[in-house]
């Protein structure tokens, strides 16, 4: 039962399976795919895409991440993951963790075979319509136009590598542990914003928007002495240039990944709860 590695060039086989911004993220530097066929007629068995965590952080033992995973025949579900932990110990990932939205029994049973704890959770991510964000009271009242904050659409892209190289050098990756190798068409390039000081970028706000439609915030940084200011300035200027080219009803995600941003998000919302998702963590032992 042959294991295939999931790679852009042969992505668009698993375009009715796989969630489309998964497969678009293929090509990323961390990202991995994988799927299971049957031998006979070509069936897909079993597939998952998985992403690399934290291989460039010294300071921190590297991880991985689980963003998919679906089984149809729990002996492919069990190939997959086989070859899915052959994977991760050639990169000495010391922890596999995942949170996703369903689990059917199946693919709940292959997990728990390879050692997953599975427990019930809050997600880590809050989703807010452009039209609540907007109208938070930080965004919503008219603030003076500041010149140094910008859109994406108004700076270069050799501005734009400066300024992420940067905010990586500072160990500020947000969501995106290859930050540097992203390039700037990621992000949405009107609702994105920085601040600029003597023509160099010291602060970004990254929102990415998928191919369902989706911001995603990525990222939020900026440089001392007046970081907390340029921040706020930032999220307004964004908040702004959402509401005037977006849908109200358009879906922004607030991912809490780290103390910063579940603080920011709770002074923003501090009514608003995640859904609750299927979180599992494995301590791999090589």
């Amino acid at each position: 039962m042959p294991v295939i590695q999931i790679t852009q060039d042969i992505a668009f086989k698993y375009a009715d399976s796989i969630p489309p911004e998964l497969l678009n993220d293929l090509d990323r530097e961390y990202f991995r795919g994988l799927a299971v066929e049957n031998d006979i007629d070509g069936q897909l068995q079993a597939a998952m895409i998985w992403e690399m965590k934290k291989l460039e952080d010294l300071d921190a033992p590297a991880e991985a991440e689980i963003l998919w995973f679906w089984v149809d025949d729990e002996a492919g579900g069990e190939a997959l993951l086989s070859e899915f932990e052959l994977s991760v110990q050639n990169f000495n990932v010391d922890v596999t963790r995942f949170e996703l939205e369903s689990l059917e029994p199946a693919e709940r049973r292959v997990l728990i075979s390879f050692g997953f704890e599975i427990s019930e959770a809050e997600s880590r991510d809050i989703c807010v319509t452009v039209e609540e964000m907007v109208s938070l009271s930080p965004f919503h009242r008219e603030v003076r136009p500041v010149d140094y904050i910008k859109s994406l659409a108004d700076i270069t892209t050799s501005q734009f590598k400066a300024g992420i190289m940067d905010s990586a050098y500072h160990g500020r990756y947000g969501l995106l542990d290859d930050l540097p190798f992203l390039p700037m068409t990621r992000y949405d390039p009107d609702i994105s914003s920085c601040t600029i000081t003597d023509d160099k970028i010291n602060g970004l706000l990254l929102v990415h928007k998928t191919v369902t439609g989706i911001f995603i915030v990525e990222l939020l940084f900026a440089m001392e002495p007046d970081a907390n200011i340029n921040l706020l300035k930032m999220m307004r200027f964004s908040a702004g240039m959402a509401k005037a080219l977006c849908d109200p009803e358009d879906i922004v995600i607030l991912r809490r990944h780290n103390e910063a941003s579940k603080a920011l998000v709770h002074k923003l919302f501090p009514d608003k709860k995640g859904n609750m998702v299927f979180r599992g963590e494995k301590q791999n032992e090589y």
